[in-house]
């Protein structure tokens, strides 16, 4: 077997470059390394150096992790790990070449998102009258600005009181960052009142019941919304924030909105990431088949 510690620590130098060249976070450079510790173990299995190994090596690696049926998702991650941590090495020098350079990332199915209907959401919705005011007030927000906003949970927790432009438009934090704009429905707007009165005196829309200096959190958004599922009867594991954004951004889409326009309110990056709602969009789909397919207006011999 290598003796892997016989090497030069590989391992540390690029931990040392992403902290203190690519100011990467402690959870990146946990991951990083995570992925770096489980490929040294199978070198090691297969009695191979970091110097001398070739790009066999790594698509006999792929093999391994496919055979743990592990998701498209997480192999893409080690891969892209390993590509970084080569470039690295081939960069400072340590090693002549890099055999990450012709391995591909196997392809990865985008699953179609997890949605409710309007019925699902108007009974959602008609449940909070079951709760005390307060309780109700801010679980109607909630609802409102998820469904009615397409929040991330992220961007929901972080709304401050000053975030809203207007009355009509609301400012939000998104990934990386970001900060975007989106329309809030008219309904909010007298809710926003009433909320405002009797929440807590704090920055946040949302604030932490024992610490109104902080926002509430991510679980708890999450607890508040299996409740309401509950009162409303509705199976709480088809209930969540990303599942009432899914259902804003395929109710939306189909009842006329655009895709450009969507991606803006969504906050996606990239349009192809919005495409994936024309998919699921059903009713849009449906309408159209009804209107321009000519079997459409073939009458059933059962009429």
């Amino acid at each position: 077997m290598i003796e892997q510690n016989l090497e030069p620590n590989f391992k540390e130098f690029f931990v040392e470059y992403l902290k203190s060249e690519k100011n990467a976070s402690a959870n990146t450079v946990q991951s990083y390394v995570l992925d770096l510790e489980e490929f040294y173990r199978y070198l090691a299995s297969q009695n191979i150096s970091i110097v001398a190994l070739e790009p066999q090596n790594i698509v006999a690696y792929m093999a391994k992790l496919d055979e743990k049926n592990l998701k498209t998702s997480s192999i893409r991650r080690k891969l892209s790990s390993l590509q970084q941590f080569f470039k690295f090495l081939c960069r400072e020098e340590l090693r002549p070449d890099n055999p990450m350079k012709f391995i591909t990332q196997p392809k990865c199915k985008r699953p179609l998102p997890k949605i409710v209907d309007e019925e699902t959401v108007l009974r959602l919705k008609n449940s909070t009258n079951q709760l005390k005011y307060e309780e109700k007030l801010r679980a109607d927000l909630i609802l409102y600005l998820l469904y009615g906003s397409g929040l991330r949970v992220s961007e929901l927790i972080t709304v401050k009181k000053n975030s809203i432009v207007e009355s009509k438009f609301l400012r939000v934090l998104g990934k990386g960052n970001k900060e975007r704009i989106v329309p809030i429905a008219s309904a909010i707007v007298p809710l926003l009142g009433e909320w405002t009165a009797v929440c807590p005196e704090s920055v946040w829309m949302f604030p932490s019941p024992p610490d109104p200096a902080k926002h509430i959190t991510r679980q708890r958004i999450f607890q508040i919304l299996k409740e309401i599922a509950v009162l409303s009867g509705i199976d709480t594991r088809k209930i969540s924030p990303h599942v009432l954004r899914h259902a804003f951004a395929t109710h939306i889409l189909d009842n006329g909105a655009d895709l450009l326009s969507l991606k803006k309110m969504l906050g996606h990056k990239d349009i192809t990431t919005t495409e994936i709602y024309t998919h699921v969009s059903r009713k849009k789909l449906k309408e159209i088949i009804e209107k321009f397919h000519p079997i459409a207006r073939i009458k059933s011999d059962h009429e």
